[in-house]
């Protein structure tokens, strides 16, 4: 897995901009917009409000993520593409991965604010991988120690691996953009 190089030694992650060939990438973007997507509701600050983005969840059955205290994902079972690439990034990363959260940005408009993924249904210092599809988004990085913050691109086709341990030390987030 090809390393990003940040200026701070302690980032815990690896990205690797070409993961997918551009084949798979446009053949997995594809197959994504057949997923069971849906705008889920969460609560904040005693508000009810829809989730800014659509969301989708596959996996092994009993494996559902709760976050935020209000919104309770239930994964489908794997689909055969999702099934391929759970796949091809346990063999790249060795680690096992049992559901597949999806985010969809429909627009520069969708976003994910400021969050580890540190819910007690992930399991202490889980490892988390993302694969980006379709338009290149903003993803930025932040320390919880000094709030320093590293913004890189998420290429269609890339793969991002929050190694254990970057959930307790680092906070993430897709910001709204152009």
């Amino acid at each position: 897995m090809q390393l990003l190089l940040l200026d701070q030694s302690d980032v815990p992650f690896d990205y690797d901009p070409s993961f997918l060939s551009v084949e798979e990438a446009d053949w997995l973007y594809d197959q994504s917009l057949h997923l069971d997507w849906q705008q889920h509701q969460i609560r904040i600050f005693g508000k009810t409000l829809p989730v800014p983005r659509l969301e989708t969840i596959y996996g092994e059955s009993g494996c559902d993520y709760l976050y935020s205290g209000s919104v309770l994902l239930q994964p489908l079972p794997w689909t055969d593409c999702l099934r391929w690439l759970n796949h091809k990034i346990e063999t790249k990363t060795h680690y096992r991965f049992h559901i597949a959260v999806g985010n969809r940005y429909r627009s520069g408009s969708d976003s994910i604010s400021w969050h580890s993924d540190d819910e007690a249904s992930m399991g202490k210092d889980p490892a988390i991988s993302s694969v980006s599809l379709g338009a290149t988004r903003k993803f930025s990085l932040k320390r919880k120690q000094d709030g320093s913050i590293q913004y890189f691109d998420l290429q269609h086709g890339s793969l991002l691996l929050m190694r254990p341990g970057c959930q307790s030390t680092h906070l993430h987030q897709v910001p709204k953009g152009k």
